[in-house]
């Protein structure tokens, strides 16, 4: 049986960082032409971004990493997709957003509005040893936090959180063991995050 340890939380009241309005986050997706089943797309206000196409049974059909300094300018060409709905999939550093690709016979039609967008949690340690949490839950799906220790053991195991913006405070110096693992689930998607207190 996993021992819960008892943590002192301190509700956070806000970071302002993470109050912005959706749009406003990390980057955009602008279609700039579709013609036949090509699309030529930009993503602006990025850096490192892992781009996917999925398709309607969620299965992985092309992916790749692209390290820009300025806007991503991309053209694919779908012509080897046969007829049916596939999915964009672009991840940076802070969100993960998907947009539609309609696949109707001799046309491709990517949407430039994401049918869906998850913003991944914010976490940091202080230089006192305290760990903030912070999460947009825009859709205020179930948030489940947990913390691991280098054994996997869990020690702290938080209720399902649905409020739209989550923050936190945790004070892990009572963790016995040097390494401790968040583990952050919302929106169908785990993040995990691991620290060393030496």
């Amino acid at each position: 049986m996993k021992n819960i340890l008892k943590f002192s939380l301190v509700l956070v009241v806000a970071l302002t960082s993470m109050n912005l309005h959706a749009s406003t986050i990390d980057f955009t997706l602008n279609v700039k032409k579709e013609q036949g089943k090509m699309v030529t797309f930009a993503l602006n206000m990025t850096n490192k971004m892992d781009l996917s196409i999925y398709d309607a049974n969620d299965k992985l059909i092309y992916s790749e990493i692209v390290d820009s300094k300025k806007n991503i300018d991309r053209t694919y060409d779908l012509k080897a997709l046969p007829e049916g709905t596939y999915f964009l999939q672009a991840e940076s550093e802070m969100k993960i957003s998907r947009y539609k690709i309609s696949v109707v016979g001799a046309t491709a039609t990517l949407s430039e509005n994401a049918i869906s967008e998850i913003f991944k949690p914010v976490v940091f340690v202080d230089k006192y040893g305290m760990v903030a949490l912070n999460i947009l839950n825009i859709d205020r799906s179930p948030v489940n936090i947990k913390i691991l220790d280098d054994q996997d053991s869990e020690v702290y195991n938080s209720a399902m959180l649905t409020d739209q913006t989550i923050n936190k405070i945790f004070d892990v110096k009572n963790i016995k063991n040097d390494i401790y693992t968040f583990v952050i689930t919302y929106n169908k998607k785990t993040f995990t995050k691991t620290f060393n207190q030496r």
